[in-house]
């Protein structure tokens, strides 16, 4: 897959809702059947791991899992897709990103650590950090109005991490 640049990361991207079972267990033929029904729909790309996939719940295990069949569906439809790698723990988010390298995403979707609000140098050292491990693959930062910090970057810094790989 193609990674994203700032002309190729717009439109409508589908969030995949991780369908959960009454024990607890995620139900990977419905999450199947959910990334068929993005891909029919024609959106411009699949992102996964977002709050509405509880990326903050799963296992590294179910993580691995949902990765992976996001990353082999999307392939074989060239559909562009984002493996939302966040955690509340950065060298978890760290890891993942390393684990993640030979599924090939368009981007690897990223939040700040969450505990508490970083200095602008210390967000910028997270995201040097997470860029160098996310080698080549672009990184897009979620970071609503909510966040504990609003972090606005620099444009020159961001515009390389995210955009210039």
């Amino acid at each position: 897959m193609q990674p994203l640049t700032k002309d190729t990361c717009r439109g409508n991207w589908g969030t995949l809702l991780l369908p959960i079972e009454p024990d607890d267990t995620i139900d990977f033929s419905r999450l199947s059947i959910e990334i068929d029904m993005l891909i029919a729909a024609g959106v411009d790309g699949i992102y996964s791991n977002g709050t509405a996939g509880e990326f903050h719940t799963q296992t590294e295990t179910e993580f691995d899992q949902i990765s992976q069949l996001l990353a082999d569906k999307c392939n074989v439809a060239n559909m562009p897709f984002q493996i939302g790698v966040s955690h509340p723990i950065p060298a978890i988010m760290l890891d993942r990103v390393r684990r993640c390298q030979s599924l090939k995403p368009s981007a690897y979707q990223v939040i700040l650590p969450d505990w508490v609000a970083l200095s602008e140098q210390e967000a910028e050292h997270f995201f040097i950090r997470i860029a160098a491990a996310a080698d080549t693959i672009p990184l897009v930062l979620y970071n609503p109005p909510h966040a504990k910090k609003y972090y606005r970057p620099k444009p020159l810094i961001v515009y390389y991490m995210l955009f210039h790989r």
